[in-house]
Formats: C-alpha cells, structure tokens, sequence
C-alpha cells in the first residue's frame, strides 16, 4: 500500500475507494492524451500500447464496479478505434 494511503482511517474506505478511482480517470485522461499525439505522429507501435494500457483501465474499473460516465466516452472513443 503507497505510504499516501496509509495514513486512511480505516472508517473512511469510501472516500480512499473514491480517490482511488478519480486517480485512475486521471490517469485514463493523461493515456488517451497520449494516445492521440501518437496517433497524429503515426506511432502505430505506441497507439497499440496505450489502447492496451486503456483496456486494462477499464477492465480495473469494471472490476470495481464503476459506473462512472466520466471515463466511459474515452474508453468507448477507443473501442471504436480499434474496430
């Protein structure tokens, strides 16, 4: 566990859950960023990487059961990509 987590109560689970999952939307934005530039640079190699890098995002917040809209559109824009 980051040593940032450890100092959670333990009664407070909810919001450590709920941080924990704005961490990955975080990092969801920062991957399809990425994503993008790549794909306008041709990086063929790079874009396959983070469409995998994106599909395991949102098998974890499958995983966690979240239901969240907000990073749905770039895990459903990346589906369609890929198709």
């Amino acid at each position: 566990m980051p040593a940032a987590y450890a100092t959670i109560a333990l009664n407070d689970i909810n919001a450590s859950t709920d941080s924990e999952i704005e961490e990955f939307h975080a990092i969801t934005r920062l991957i399809v960023f990425a994503r993008e530039n790549a794909a306008v640079l041709d990086a063929q190699q790079t874009v396959y990487c983070l469409d995998l890098a994106l599909e395991q995002i949102a098998t974890e917040l499958r995983h966690r059961a979240d239901s969240s809209a907000d990073v749905v559109p770039y895990l459903q824009d990346v589906s369609r990509q890929r198709q």
